[in-house]
């Protein structure tokens, strides 16, 4: 079986431990989609999320830079079910002492970690278990970038342009990476097959409640705005890749989408 028929969905998730992936990850287990996580302590997401109460949520152990580990968040075997689609919101924690995160290239790595492990599936799958339907697989894959990246002109107020350029300048070159790594390997021989949408959210704060209207912008004709919470930019990830029918979710196919407040 390819991918989920109807209604109801598979999604895999790395980076769903907290923020951005968390607010699409409840959503869409709220929503009795099938959820397949990725977490390095699988803890934090059994404890949030018991399996008594979420049978639909698959926790996988291991890193979001591990091929095998993001592998196995790809496939159902005891269904024969492929995802629908991945979303991908790692990061690393910055550290303020020295303007940079924690690992520099957490999220470059990440995406060429995606991109290689959705080829292996796909040749695991027409190869070692003969499934027809692996040659006609193709996810969307979300990827959480962020604003201060767009290429046509300032994507943020001017008042936010010390932080943007100086403090953020070390993970904005990782996520340039990652948005090309994920770009590149939609048109690649060797992995292609998959849809893409790259998420740009404003400045991410953890206001969650009430939630606000999601101003978007499509490409080069960005939004611009100061912040946006987590939980609305997961509820928009939710909303609109992921659960939306085909027709509205074509808007964003192989696209850049700005959200903010």
């Amino acid at each position: 079986m390819a991918a989920t028929t109807g209604n109801t969905k598979t999604i895999a998730f790395l980076g769903a431990s907290t923020g951005v992936g968390l607010a699409a990850l409840t959503r869409a287990l709220t929503g009795g989609h099938t959820c397949i996580a990725l977490c390095r302590k699988p803890s934090k997401l059994t404890d949030r999320f018991p399996a008594a109460r979420y049978p639909n949520l698959r926790v996988v152990e291991g890193n979001a830079h591990d091929v095998a580990a993001v592998s196995r968040c790809l496939y159902v075997p005891e269904e024969g079910q492929l995802v629908d689609a991945v979303v991908s919101s790692i990061g690393g924690a910055f550290i303020f002492s020295r303007m940079t995160i924690d690992d520099p290239e957490v999220c470059e790595k990440g995406a060429a970690t995606l991109v290689e492990a959705i080829a292996k599936v796909r040749r695991q799958q027409q190869e070692e278990n003969s499934n027809p339907a692996a040659a006609a697989w193709k996810p969307r894959v979300v990827v959480v970038s962020s604003t201060g990246l767009a290429r046509a002109g300032r994507d943020y107020p001017l008042a936010m342009m010390p932080m943007y350029k100086f403090m953020l300048k070390v993970p904005h070159k990782d996520k340039v990476l990652m948005e090309k790594a994920v770009v590149d390997g939609s048109s690649s021989s060797s992995s292609s097959g998959y849809t893409y949408t790259i998420v740009r959210p404003s400045l991410l704060v953890d206001d969650a409640a009430p939630e606000r209207e999601v101003r978007v912008g499509i490409d080069d004709d960005y939004v611009v705005g100061y912040t946006i919470s987590r939980d609305d930019t997961g509820r928009w990830i939710y909303e609109n890749l992921l659960v939306r029918d085909e027709e509205k979710t074509g808007r964003y196919e192989n696209r850049v989408a700005t959200v903010t407040w």
